[in-house]
């Protein structure tokens, strides 16, 4: 075998590796939300929307020294969602959600789409606890919506508003 081809071999073989690395660290991720995690089943939420999709929040803690003085807790949380339709043979999925902190508050908004969901969280940088232990966090609230399908997700941040 020529010099060039083993050295595209190795640089295949590189990137093969770093794809499953890559792959692996979000089963590490969801393994602990899972774990030790909180599970919300999301459908018992606005009761009078109607749900089109069966959708499940995990939580997985984060633990930060810096946001606490002096102590060891759970700084923010990671989330992710799990979606399934309610069709014969399923579709589903599970979905990383970008922002971390903590989620106060879920309300599921009306979709004329079919088999998705627009669904918003009310989102603290920090959980309470950590704010109650060090003033000096630098807190933001925010409402996080997210539009989701078995197939899609689309997040957009937004300031809560104070009115």
């Amino acid at each position: 075998m020529p010099l060039n081809n083993i050295s595209r071999m190795k640089g295949i073989v590189v990137l093969i590796v770093a794809l499953l690395a890559s792959c692996s660290t979000l089963d590490n991720d969801l393994k602990a939300a899972i774990s030790y995690g909180e599970i919300i089943e999301l459908n018992e939420y606005s009761k009078s929307v109607d749900k089109q999709l069966l959708v499940r929040l995990f939580s997985s803690p984060i633990y930060n020294e810096s946001c606490f003085v002096e102590a060891h807790a759970v700084c923010q949380y990671q989330y992710y969602l799990s979606v399934s339709t309610f069709d014969e043979y399923p579709e589903f999925n599970i979905y990383r959600l970008t922002d971390v902190g903590e989620i106060t508050d879920v309300k599921w908004l009306e979709s004329t789409a079919i088999d998705s969901a627009i669904i918003e969280f009310n989102l603290n940088t920090y959980t309470d606890m950590a704010v109650g232990n060090n003033p000096d966090l630098d807190v933001d609230n925010g409402v996080l919506r997210v539009m989701l399908s078995a197939k899609s997700i689309e997040e957009s941040s937004a300031a809560l508003s104070t009115e």
